[in-house]
């Protein structure tokens, strides 16, 4: 009798740790960048555009032109691909973000 009754506990505990565990991975969701960067509506994506390359102004602007007019975009995070090849005339496609406001570099790549 004593040796059904310690099964039964055992059996329970079990039970109790798998449904504690399995409650709690399905509650789960992974965190994004929006959510690290804890203001996921003070950054919006755009579109791939393709343009010539104008230029750098200073250290921190880069000068593009797309759709018939010259615009200058600030570089202020780590910009993704060829920034660091990319010379004035190159061909490019490039994208940008909306940060606080302004219209800023995110990728770059050569055409």
């Amino acid at each position: 009798m004593m040796k059904k009754i310690s099964s039964l506990i055992l059996a329970f505990c079990l039970m109790a740790v798998l449904a504690a565990c399995s409650s709690t991975s399905e509650n789960t969701t992974p965190e994004t960048a929006d959510d690290a960067a804890g203001n996921p509506a003070g950054i919006e994506l755009t579109s791939q555009i393709e343009g010539v390359f104008k230029g750098f102004e200073g250290d921190n602007f880069v000068k593009i032109e797309h759709d018939g007019k010259v615009e200058t975009y600030e570089i202020v995070d780590e910009v993704t691909g060829d920034l660091d090849k990319v010379k004035e005339g190159d061909a490019i496609a490039f994208s940008t973000k909306e940060v606080d406001g302004k219209t800023v570099l995110e990728t770059l790549r050569l055409n």
